[in-house]
């Protein structure tokens, strides 16, 4: 699909500026329309990384399902400054999956790095876990609602409005059942 997209992309634009070149616009015409042009190769491959799945830096949802975490570390050696990525579903107000899974990517720091961690070692258990992002406003000790056990922490990364998100990983209770009738 994206070789295709691309190919039908590349076939169009070369199309376009050989009409460009035939024609008797002027020199500083033909040359802004190939920069221009080839810029868009540049735009079309970083829509491309959505089509093929490459983890987002997008705002996570506030409430989601946690399926895996990947931890890059920073490496001075290289001067990378270490990523985390979290393999997420969004959930819905009733706290069901609500979406299919979707790669994110956030810059490592140390707290954001220990609440993945802890949370890397309840899945690797077999625990299902639900993860939650607060802007500061709520810890696990004040939570009211006091759904299901804490698991992994929390974690500050700095948010882009300034409050400091807070991630908090909680076990996913187990599912509520029908009662069973009566045996006949």
């Amino acid at each position: 699909m994206t070789v295709a997209l691309s190919l039908a992309y590349a076939i169009i634009v070369a199309l376009l500026l050989n009409l460009g070149l035939a024609s008797r616009w002027g020199l500083a015409v033909k040359l802004g329309a190939i920069v221009v042009a080839s810029g868009f190769y540049v735009v079309a491959f970083e829509g491309h990384k959505q089509l093929m799945g490459w983890a987002t830096s997008a705002i996570m949802p506030e409430q989601f399902r946690l399926h895996w975490i990947t931890i890059e570390e920073p490496d001075k050696a290289s001067r990378s400054p270490g990523s985390i990525f979290f393999w997420i579903s969004e959930l819905d107000a009733a706290g069901l999956v609500a979406s299919e899974p979707r790669a994110h990517r956030l810059p490592w720091d140390e707290a954001t790095a220990q609440a993945a961690e802890d949370a890397l070692a309840a899945l690797t258990e077999g625990e299902p876990l639900n993860g939650f992002i607060s802007r500061g406003a709520i810890t696990a000790e004040e939570d009211p609602t006091g759904q299901g056990e804490s698991a992994g922490g929390s974690a500050n990364p700095s948010g882009d409005d300034g409050l400091q998100p807070s991630f908090e990983f909680r076990r996913v209770p187990p599912p509520t059942l029908p009662p069973k009738p009566p045996p006949d």
